[in-house]
């Protein structure tokens, strides 16, 4: 009893700390203006979109603690899909992280840390500039993941400390743009003509972007005291203060400098905004912020997709994947694990700079695509946590109101977010890529047995 006692060693606060860490990254600093763009400069249809995805984290939360509850183990999307869904979907779900989801976002987030590294430094914001700098930003962390992941672990916690600050001061700044009478207008023609059409739902594809990656809390569900109390309050607590932060963030600079002007000036408009209130010398402070807190994000998706090779080769997921960890042993297999991780991150970095380069995603990047689409693949999920009402496992709230909502949301914003053709064809390619790659892992797996 007492070594079970030892193993839950987290408490409530750690656990809401831990789903606003992870969902705070840099989404909501280089997202705002591609929202303002989508809803045609409203800025109230902007904040209903960043309502409904709140939403969609809180009830679909509720259907997953439902599964943490009765893991035993380390938890997680993979093993709640083994046990409760199909071993099939589960190989499905740990793939498409592994080489879709967490390769192509994390490809986008090192090129947004090269776009504030060029304009914290003067550089001229050219694609080959940002893709230069985010390209050895990238390599570096792999470096320091794989061979120092005490120092990298050590960055990441210190990293953490400068998301908030200036979700908070923008704010804070928006607040007193109303209270003083210089708030500006809410981009009056451009709104209503977009309010008469359906163009504005676009706005849920970056909206996702900035409150993507809570399902990873699940995680610690064994090692959290009164896990079955504190893990549905911190799923819930901890979307609702996100939701507040970031539509503090998204009204005030929205306010304060104007939707035209957020749009106009795209990534640089946190700059604008301290330029304006303290001088141009105040210029680089947001964007060195911003910086920080993009190459903290980068650094976290590095930590976790490093691992996610060695993960999948031990459940035999990965072609060959038993043969490595026989060949290579323990560290032989992580430092292999990184290499394979690189060169994944390298690749979706080659699609996201061709993309780019040729406009293919209007108003967005690849990374939308898969983020949108890792919302469709929880929809098993949610079934799941019905089908355990139906066998006296769950009450009425986690069992039928909060897997019909998250599903209801969940679609809508993510059939949303890829309403776009473009968007449309980028996740049926992506898809047919990891049905085909489910496929060869399963006969790979057939073979091994």
């Amino acid at each position: 009893m007492a070594e079970k006692d030892e193993r839950r060693r987290y408490s409530l606060a750690t656990a809401i700390c831990l789903i606003m860490g992870i969902c705070i990254g840099s989404g909501i600093f280089f997202k705002s203006d591609n929202v303002l763009v989508a809803t045609g400069g409203s800025v109230g249809a902007g904040v209903a979109m960043f309502c409904l995805a709140a939403s969609y984290i809180v009830f679909g939360g509720l259907c997953l603690t439902l599964f943490a509850a009765r893991t035993d183990g380390a938890g997680g999307l993979v093993d709640y899909a083994e046990r409760f869904v199909s071993p099939r979907f589960a190989r499905l779900i740990a793939l498409h992280y592994a080489f879709v989801y967490l390769p192509s976002i994390s490809a986008v987030i090192f090129w947004v840390a090269g776009v504030y590294a060029c304009m914290v430094l003067g550089l001229p914001p050219t694609l080959a500039n940002q893709l230069g700098i985010g390209l050895a930003l990238m390599l570096a962390c792999s470096f320091v993941n794989a061979l120092a992941p005490r120092l990298s672990g050590w960055a990441q916690n210190a990293l953490t400390v400068v998301k908030v600050a200036p979700l908070l001061a923008v704010g804070l700044v928006g607040l007193a743009s109303v209270l003083s009478g210089r708030a500006q207008a809410s981009g009056a023609g451009a709104a209503a003509e977009t309010a008469r059409g359906l163009a504005w739902l676009a706005a849920a594809a970056p909206i996702a972007f900035s409150f993507d990656g809570w399902p990873a809390a699940t995680s610690i569900a064994p090692e959290l005291r009164r896990a079955q109390r504190n893990l549905p309050i911190a799923l819930v607590v901890a979307p609702l203060a996100i939701l507040t932060l970031y539509l503090a963030y998204f009204v005030g600079i929205s306010l304060t400098l104007g939707p035209a002007t957020v749009m106009e000036a795209g990534d640089g408009s946190l700059a604008l905004l301290f330029t304006r209130l303290f001088g141009e010398r105040a210029a680089a402070w947001p964007n060195l912020i911003a910086f920080l807190a993009v190459l903290g994000t980068g650094n976290g998706l590095v930590l976790s997709l490093q691992r996610l090779p060695q993960a999948l080769a031990a459940r035999g997921d990965l072609p060959g994947g038993r043969r490595l960890l026989r060949e290579a042993g323990g560290s032989g297999a992580t430092l292999l694990g990184a290499v394979l991780a690189t060169l994944c991150m390298l690749a979706w970095s080659g699609v996201h700079a061709l993309v780019q380069a040729g406009g293919l995603i209007p108003n967005g990047d690849v990374s939308e695509v898969s983020v949108c689409l890792t919302m469709l693949l929880m929809l098993p999920y949610f079934a799941a946590a019905w089908r355990m009402r139906r066998s006296g496992q769950a009450g009425r709230l986690r069992g039928r109101v909060a897997p019909a909502l998250a599903t209801a949301c969940c679609l809508f914003v993510g059939l949303s977010g890829l309403a776009d053709p473009a968007r449309l064809a980028f996740a049926a390619l992506e898809l047919a890529v990891l049905l085909a790659l489910t496929r060869v892992s399963g006969a790979g797996r057939t073979m091994v047995r």
